[in-house]
């Protein structure tokens, strides 16, 4: 089974991308960029779905640190944005293979996650 990590320092953000990934996926749910990356240390998910607006580390700086990062580099991550198309061009620019705007369809976010996998392999 595929391990998914959802960053989002929303509880309710987390709560339903679990809900809709949790028959297919392992998921592992983490409320800020440095908890994530200090989880990242010891755990290699397959992916990772990463919210923009963290508070404290934003999920450009988790995606800069992880780039940077030989144990973390090869996790793809997915951003999840409320915001316009800049911000995922900047994501996208960081590493990000994906981008998903919140809030989003339960279909298109499988379908993105499956599209995903599907290129990694």
């Amino acid at each position: 089974m595929k391990h998914i990590l959802l960053v989002d320092d929303v509880s309710t953000n987390l709560k339903c991308e679990e809900l809709i990934l949790h028959n297919k996926y392992k998921v592992t749910m983490m409320k800020s960029g440095e908890d994530a990356l200090a989880y990242l240390e010891g755990v290699s998910p397959d992916l990772m779905l990463l919210d923009i607006h963290l508070c404290g580390m934003n999920g450009y700086e988790v995606l800069e640190v992880m780039k940077k990062d030989t144990r973390m580099a090869g996790i793809p991550v997915i951003l999840l944005t409320a915001d316009g198309l800049e911000n995922a061009e900047r994501g996208i620019a960081l590493g990000a293979v994906s981008f998903i705007r919140k809030p989003f369809d339960p279909q298109v976010l499988l379908d993105r996650i499956e599209e995903v996998f599907r290129t990694e392999e």
